[in-house]
């Protein structure tokens, strides 16, 4: 049986100040009239029913879950901390095994954009079929549509059947160069973090690669469903040294193989990919939200509140209005943000910004 994983924990800091701690990003309206995960469960429906759909979350986002999405409370699997996504997708991975020796995962970030329903669906229905039936770790790589360095990409190796490659190698956030040549050569795709496989043998290549973690994702399995199953995850999380799956396991296994999908794809991973989706008016600002009154300004994002925001004379900027904070920066130094809100987090006086 098929299973949806939707990674939900996540606090979207690039999104700050309109994604907060209390209400990251992917319980946000951002590009559709529905919340980010409220579309992720949408596009998936038609292929695994609602009560074959879960969520892992961190265990303070699980009443707004329940207030978005008519999942079951089982269906809820809650993290004590946020520990990458090799403990995240670990522990769905045993949750499910504990219920279901051949459940197969489907495993999806809850804040990407994705539009091409019907090609998507495909897609689905085949990367299931391959994770059952090829005992291999299947992730979908996209069609590269220009030169971006904001993503990982994934080397085709040896054609397997029609649209399914061997995973060559996995290559990290290259630079525009890299990218460019990676877009000539034609045979990289974007690395999408949306992965299916059994739950069974993913757990073999984690106790491959990350025994430790192992180790305290079986001793999860054997508290599932008891008295002393959340002091467990508690305990066992204490010890976990974080990483992702892709670091951890996806980068080292010989199973990997890679789907070349052909739907459109956005990890919406900052302000500045907005603008591949919202409308912009002759002389290329963006606005969305509040009210807004410009003079001789060009190629500027503004996201709006409750307050008038009036700008004169700027260009290349990245404005952001929330009820008590202001943003304001070049749009080139968008990426900075999330570190500006660990140095926010880590001061007393500003902390309850973020």
């Amino acid at each position: 049986m098929a299973y949806a994983v939707i990674m939900s924990g996540g606090l979207g800091s690039r999104f700050w100040p309109k994604s907060r701690k209390s209400l990251p990003k992917q319980f946000l309206k951002i590009v559709e009239d529905k919340t980010m995960i409220e579309c992720t469960v949408d596009r998936i429906k038609n292929i695994i029913p609602m009560d074959k759909i879960c969520v892992v979350t961190n265990k303070n986002y699980v009443s707004i879950i329940q207030s978005l999405l008519d999942l079951k409370s089982e269906n809820i699997f809650k993290e004590p901390d946020n520990k990458e996504t090799a403990s995240c997708i670990g522990l769905a991975a045993v949750k499910l095994l504990k219920k279901d020796f051949d459940a197969v995962m489907v495993v999806l970030p809850s804040d990407h954009v994705i539009i091409g329903r019907e090609e998507f669906e495909k897609t689905l229905k085949h990367a299931i079929d391959v994770a059952r039936d090829g005992d291999c770790l299947v992730t979908m790589g996209i069609n590269p549509t220009r030169p971006e360095s904001g993503y990982g990409y994934i080397e085709k190796g040896e054609r397997l059947e029609d649209g399914v490659y061997r995973v060559k190698r996995f290559v990290e956030k290259p630079n525009v160069d890299v990218a460019k040549s990676f877009l000539e050569k034609g045979n990289y795709l974007w690395n999408s973090g949306m992965f299916v496989w059994r739950a069974d043998r993913l757990l073999r290549e984690i106790k491959k690669y990350l025994p430790d973690l192992y180790r305290s994702l079986m001793k999860i399995y054997e508290a599932i469903g008891t008295f002393d199953e959340e002091r467990v995850i508690e305990e066992e999380y204490s010890k976990i040294d974080g990483i992702s799956i892709d670091f951890g396991v996806m980068q080292r296994t010989n199973r990997a193989v890679v789907l070349d999908t052909s739907f459109v794809w956005d990890d919406i991973g900052s302000f500045t990919a907005l603008e591949r989706f919202l409308n912009s008016d002759e002389s290329n600002n963006i606005v969305a939200g509040g009210e807004v009154f410009l003079t001789e300004v060009q190629n500027t994002t503004i996201l709006g509140d409750k307050r008038l925001i009036v700008a004169i004379g700027v260009k290349d900027m990245l404005i952001v209005d929330t009820k008590d904070v202001v943003l304001i920066c070049p749009k080139d130094r968008a990426q900075e943000i999330k570190e500006v809100v660990k140095k926010l987090s880590n001061n007393d006086e500003f902390e309850r910004f973020v």
